[in-house]
């Protein structure tokens, strides 16, 4: 349940049906996310959770509109407890790749999701190009993730002047995610194929 830079639409979309989401992915129209393009951001996204991981010890990674599981291949090797991703399309979730880690998959919106099972080691929650698609995002992130501690990863498509719904959009979440208190501790531009994102690790 990701979004692209490559792709033309309006901020805040809305939650649309997990049928229409299985549609598409059964319809492959989300190849293009398995492209280099792509990769480079879940790769980035990967480093940061294996830096994660060095400093504070194994963790477990909630993957918040994680689609079809390609954060859980970059991931591999590393000194992951368990994988839990949230989706609405099971359709997606049905393709997560298998893994030597531990893995859950939640059929879900995130803002319907109450966070259980609980926490076997501390988590790091990656929303990565998700928090579009819903009202008051930054709230309901904040919400599943409570009161910590844990890492917040949060990856959007940077605001583009040809695009204003787009650069409205993320200006909109970096506000939200501001207002939770959070401490950013790194953030980063990742700038691949004409495409450019902003990511940005926090401490709840």
């Amino acid at each position: 349940m990701l979004l692209s830079g490559r792709r033309n639409g309006e901020g805040r979309m809305g939650w649309q049906s997990g049928e229409a989401w299985d549609e598409r992915y059964r319809a492959g129209k989300y190849r293009f996310l398995r492209d280099a393009v792509e990769r480079a951001r879940l790769d980035r996204i990967a480093r940061l959770i294996a830096d994660i991981a060095s400093r504070d010890g194994a963790c477990e990674v909630v993957d918040i509109g994680c689609g079809e599981g390609l954060l859980l291949e970059a991931i591999g090797g590393l000194p992951i407890t368990r994988y839990i991703g949230v989706d609405l399309s099971a359709v997606a979730l049905s393709r997560l790749p298998r893994s030597d880690i531990e893995t859950l998959a939640i059929c879900k919106p995130f803002g319907q999701w109450d966070g259980r099972p609980e926490a076997s080691a501390p988590r790091v929650y990656v929303a990565s190009e998700v928090l579009y698609y819903a009202p008051d995002a930054g709230k309901a992130l904040q919400r599943i993730v409570g009161g910590g501690p844990a890492h917040v990863i949060v990856s959007c498509v940077a605001g583009e002047a040809g695009k204003p719904n787009w650069a409205a959009a993320s200006r909109a979440l970096w506000r939200e995610l501001a207002a939770t208190g959070w401490t950013k501790e790194r953030a980063a531009k990742v700038r691949q194929g004409g495409h450019v994102w902003d990511i940005v690790q926090y401490r709840a």
